[in-house]
């Protein structure tokens, strides 16, 4: 039996979190941890900010200041400031890199990160008029540093830019780069010597870039420095010039952003405009690969596509610059064993190369392990694209992983373990941004809907009144139904993503003709309804079909909540009887049991319905029904010959998604709301433990339930009530 239940979520992770970037402020910046990164990291600040903006505004706007106070005349924003108080533990600082003017700064840059956070600071902003301040000082800066980088990294004018060195990337010692550096011919004997800092503090060898590596980065940075850090002499000497998909990606969303900030502040947005256009269709077409069937970046050197399995593929979603179908396409890939797939149960989500290729290490760095950062720009871009069932896995995992291992800099796909630095700021931040967007963001619609404007329905709106089809009868309805059924799933449904197209669906000649057999419901006799296995999937497609039109009907645009009485007031007339969906949930499919917060079963006794009622509950129907909400189970089509396999199947797939969450280390299990609105159907919260064992796939994490039952506790996770279109 379990021990303590209750509601408090993740909220208890926040304060620790905030903890640990009050450690790693300086007073001006954050340092990415306080061991091996003691400086200011250019792409880290900016992930940084999104963490602050929810909670410390003013820390927020300081660390992108802060950055933005040693841009470069030529408007270029460098990879690291350096903090003259901390000099002598990290390699290379500015003894080595010389740039020009003697500034503290190394002499390259990273992903362009920062109208990204600037837009998310101003989103959050509780006094706006203050973050409408600071978008007009940091607007002129973010414009001159993506200028910067076309006129200075895209010779060609393409609508894509290089990167110049692996560490520009973001990624270093990403498999991507294999290859370019091994085109780089180094003669140690003129290589400038240096002594690498990063292997004494604690992290094994094994998951830092090799000494060839730092070869390799050396020599390029001593090209930099011999040229003066001149773009176009650099252009024509260096052997590393990347076209890089995860750059492009960044930059491609950040010109979206400062386009949005340049509206809010009304000014001249055309070049930008001109921009977003450009790099888009750059992306969109040059750096994809149809016969790889994936997105790749591009080599200027070689003239060639990086064929590599990293997950900086999936960048395009985060852009907005993959089309349609080549987000179907990367999504196959993403969703797959080659980056642990919804409900695969062995992975975290989603590591960072392919686990199915040779040179896959879980551990390595840049070869394997979970990043949150790519991560959370990822799932961003799925949830863009209606892959919410996905994007919501990932955040989860996101969120589980520093609560049970510790905020380290990465993660080990396979058993989640933290490696590299402890305390890191990054992952701090977005697990603060994640957490609050848990409870905020992600889902404000209905919240923010007051009860004045939520309105009610007088009286059933019996949605089958209507014009009846002339080609069926009373005792062929039931079939044709469910036929109208199966192309509506076929054609508006998307499965893939757990979502209805209903706008298109109110439209289309498919949605006439499922209408017009409704009305035929009027007629069908409820008798013919013979076997278990036919009243169940009966009932169970009819209470999602009710939903579904519902929605439409009523014009629903954020969440089924706008309608107070919502389930209780949509129905078809089946036969003699009129029905709700709430009754057909708890007066049928639930045995006549009593509905959450109520005191009495659904149908009174002298209700004629109650003859309609099953004779028990299968509480594996919680997660058939739809509720047209992202928390409530994907929309399938139930069919009477195998529903028995697809329930199975449905109870499987909910219990090992991000609904169950079990955290050994902090001898706790994170619950969907399911369980704690109906702890009958699954034989009380005594046996809800063997209930979950029956379908949970890890068999540690069921060991662990097994030998812990008795001091568990656990936490609901908040139901999003947000509509799943």
């Amino acid at each position: 039996m379990f021990g303590v239940f209750s509601t408090k979520g993740f909220k208890d992770y926040l304060k620790p979190a905030k903890k640990i970037l009050e450690g790693n402020w300086t007073g001006a910046y954050t340092k990415p941890s306080s061991s091996l990164y003691p400086h200011q990291w250019n792409w880290d600040s900016g992930f940084i900010a999104i963490g602050y903006a929810h909670y410390n505004e003013r820390k927020a706007k300081q660390e992108i200041a802060s950055l933005f106070d040693h841009q470069w005349p030529n408007g270029m924003v460098p990879q690291i400031v350096f903090n003259p108080k901390a000099l002598g533990n990290y390699f290379p600082e500015p003894d080595f890199w010389q740039v020009p003017g003697g500034m503290l700064t190394s002499g390259i840059t990273m992903p362009p990160l920062h109208a990204i956070s600037c837009l998310h600071i101003y989103e959050y902003a509780v006094r706006k008029p203050d973050a409408r301040a600071f978008l007009k000082t940091m607007f002129p800066k973010l414009m001159a540093s993506h200028r910067y980088l076309y006129q200075h990294r895209d010779p060609d004018q393409s609508g894509l830019v290089y990167i110049r060195h692996p560490w520009e990337s973001g990624l270093d010692n990403s498999p991507a780069w294999d290859g370019p550096l091994k085109q780089i011919v180094v003669d140690k004997a003129t290589l400038p010597t240096y002594e690498r800092q990063d292997l004494k503090h604690g992290v094994p060898a094994e998951q830092r870039p090799s000494n060839e590596d730092y070869d390799r980065y050396v020599y390029l940075v001593d090209i930099f420095r011999r040229l003066k850090y001149r773009d176009e002499d650099i252009y024509k000497s260096c052997p590393f010039l990347i076209q890089d998909i995860l750059f492009n990606s960044i930059l491609c969303k950040a010109d979206r952003d400062l386009l949005e900030i340049g509206r809010i502040l009304n000014e001249d947005t055309k070049e930008v405009e001109e921009w977003v256009n450009q790099t888009s269709q750059a992306i969109s077409e040059k750096l994809w690969c149809p016969p790889c069937k994936k997105f790749e970046s591009f080599d200027l050197i070689s003239g060639k596509h990086i064929h590599t399995g990293t997950a900086s593929s999936f960048m395009p979603l985060f852009a907005g610059a993959a089309s349609k179908d080549q987000a179907e396409i990367l999504y196959e890939t993403i969703n797959s064993i080659s980056f642990c797939a919804l409900h695969q149960g062995n992975c975290f989500t989603i590591p960072n190369f392919d686990m199915t290729l040779e040179g896959f290490d879980s551990k390595n760095y840049w070869r394997g392990p979970v990043w949150i950062n790519i991560n959370w720009m990822i799932s961003q871009g799925l949830r863009g694209y209606g892959y919410r069932e996905k994007a919501d896995a990932m955040n989860r995992d996101m969120i589980q992983l520093p609560i049970r291992f510790g905020f380290h800099e990465y993660f080990d796909s396979k058993t989640g373990e933290g490696y590299g630095s402890s305390n890191f700021s990054w992952t701090t931040a977005l697990f603060l941004d994640l957490v609050h967007r848990y409870y905020d963001k992600d889902r404000p619609v209905f919240d923010r809907l007051k009860l004045r404007r939520t309105k009610r329905l007088n009286g059933k709106k019996i949605l089958n009144q209507g014009h009846k089809s002339e080609n069926s009868s009373p005792t062929n309805v039931a079939a044709h139904l469910m036929g109208c059924i199966v192309d509506l799933k076929d054609k508006f449904y998307d499965l893939n993503r757990g979502l209805v197209d209903y706008e298109a669906m109110k439209q289309s000649a498919e949605y006439d003709r499922y209408r017009a057999f409704t009305a035929r419901l009027q007629d069908f006799d409820l008798t013919t309804l013979s076997t278990l296995q036919q009243k169940k999937a009966f009932w169970i497609n009819l209470y999602n079909t009710i939903v579904v039109e519902g929605i439409v009907e009523l014009g629903i645009r954020s969440s089924v909540r706008e309608i107070g009485n919502f389930f209780s007031h949509i129905a078809y007339k089946v036969g003699e009887f009129s029905l709700s969906a709430e009754e057909i949930e708890h007066g049928i499919l639930r045995a006549n049991a009593r509905p959450p917060y109520r005191m009495f079963p659904q149908f009174k006794r002298t209700d004629p319905r109650r003859q309609l009622s099953l004779e028990t509950i299968d509480p594996r129907i919680h997660f058939a029904l739809v509720c047209g909400s992202r928390s409530c189970a994907p929309i399938r089509f139930y069919d009477e010959e195998v529903i028995d396999e697809q329930l199975e199947k449905a109870t499987r797939n909910f219990i090992n998604s991000s609904e169950v969450i079990v955290l050994p280390e902090e001898n706790k299990i994170f619950l969907s709301q399911i369980f704690d609105w109906y702890p009958k159907d699954f034989g009380g919260r005594e046996k809800l433990l063997a209930f979950l064992l029956k379908y949970l796939d890890k068999p540690e994490k069921c060991d662990f339930l097994e030998n812990h039952n008795d001091r568990l506790s656990v936490e609901y996770l908040y139901y999003d009530w947000n509509l799943n279109h």
